[in-house]
């Protein structure tokens, strides 16, 4: 029953305090929700990875023989007359963000001296250059290897390049950004062999990130080098493939807590623990960009074409791009040169590889 007014004055004033607490219902105050964490902004990019056969892909067997001791498996349009160009309007054509480039030439050895790297790569660049792309830095000159001492001649000749309006090599003060070669011991070229990495900003946001850019061994099972070593070149690309993961995301302070991307030909379709490039980044936390992506194009064509016409079908692929386990990949994309059914490598071809695309995304990291 409630109290009345006058029931109320005739108590004592505790008492009233007390009587006046069960008329007034007592004040709810919600419960503060826990703050929601900021979601963590993303970057996407699209990467690409294109062996150019630029020094491995020359017009006539006496070119070849002159310039990389050997014959070659295709005979393609001369590069400094047209193909850099045409390799370049591939890049722009599939609208790739980065791209990283191999077989850009060779410096020159005992057995062919008059060789020389900038031969290739100057034309590439100056096409690149016309369609918005810029050539980040990769510090061949000069290089020599850090115990041995000898200089880098072969081995040479990755180079990315990327959209100039979006991205730099160059921080907000116009610095460079870490970059550098990184040495393979494992690997069989008699006067050394590197992969190279750049950091990378976008302008934007000032996110970066880091491209690494490699060519592992090409040899065969069973096959000897020119040093007269017979391996077991699978364990060899394993190792190197292994080395340099450890080193960009585990050693290096400057690559370590940026997002880092794998691109190149890894001259291998193996996925055998132990022993194939595959392996070692599924080892390591990465995963094959074709493996995860939401979408894909042109996965009936094998990656290497060999300079076959019509281009050869079937799952093998040799070039990759790797991105850490749980990075979102929106697409992957393998372009093929030609869908011709016949004719000549060399009107039909610029490269005796395809080019390979995905699209990752990236969290955005400014340190």
């Amino acid at each position: 029953m409630p109290f009345s007014r006058s029931v109320l004055r005739g108590l004592s004033p505790l008492g009233a305090v007390l009587a006046a607490s069960v008329l007034v219902p007592a004040l709810t105050v919600p419960a503060q929700a826990a703050p929601r964490p900021a979601p963590q902004r993303t970057l996407d990019v699209r990467v690409e990875t294109y062996n150019t056969c630029g020094h491995g892909c020359l017009p006539t067997l006496a070119e070849c023989e002159a310039v990389i001791g050997r014959d070659c498996a295709t005979k393609l349009e001369p590069w400094a007359e047209g193909r850099a160009a045409r390799v370049a309007a591939d890049v722009s054509a599939s609208r790739a963000d980065v791209v990283s480039t191999q077989e850009i030439g060779n410096n020159a050895t005992p057995t062919q001296p008059g060789v020389d790297v900038e031969s290739f790569r100057a034309p590439l660049t100056a096409a690149m250059t016309e369609r918005g792309y810029a050539q980040a830095p990769a510090d061949y000159a000069g290089t020599r290897h850090p115990s041995e001492g000898y200089p880098l001649k072969s081995g040479a000749g990755r180079f990315t390049y990327y959209d100039a309006q979006r991205f730099s090599h160059l921080d907000a003060r116009g610095r460079e950004l870490p970059h550098d070669l990184l040495w393979l011991p494992d690997s069989t070229e008699i006067y050394g062999k590197t992969m190279t990495w750049n950091t990378l900003r976008e302008r934007a946001t000032g996110a970066r990130f880091v491209v690494v850019n490699m060519h592992l061994e090409y040899r065969k099972k069973g096959a000897t080098d020119p040093n007269g070593w017979t391996r077991d070149w699978d364990r060899v690309r394993y190792d190197d493939a292994r080395r340099t993961i450890q080193h960009l995301t585990r050693d290096n302070p400057a690559t370590r807590k940026l997002p880092v991307v794998f691109a190149g030909d890894m001259n291998s379709d193996s996925r055998e623990a132990g022993a194939s490039p595959h392996a070692a980044f599924t080892d390591a936390g990465y995963a094959d960009a074709f493996d995860t992506a939401k979408r894909r194009s042109g996965a009936e064509y094998r990656s290497f074409n060999g300079g076959g016409i019509p281009l050869p079908r079937g799952e093998s692929k040799i070039d990759y791009v790797f991105v850490k386990n749980g990075t979102a990949v929106r697409d992957w994309t393998l372009t093929p040169q030609t869908d011709a059914p016949a004719g000549e490598p060399r009107d039909l071809l610029r490269s005796d590889h395809n080019q390979i695309n995905a699209t990752v995304r990236l969290p955005v990291v400014t340190r």
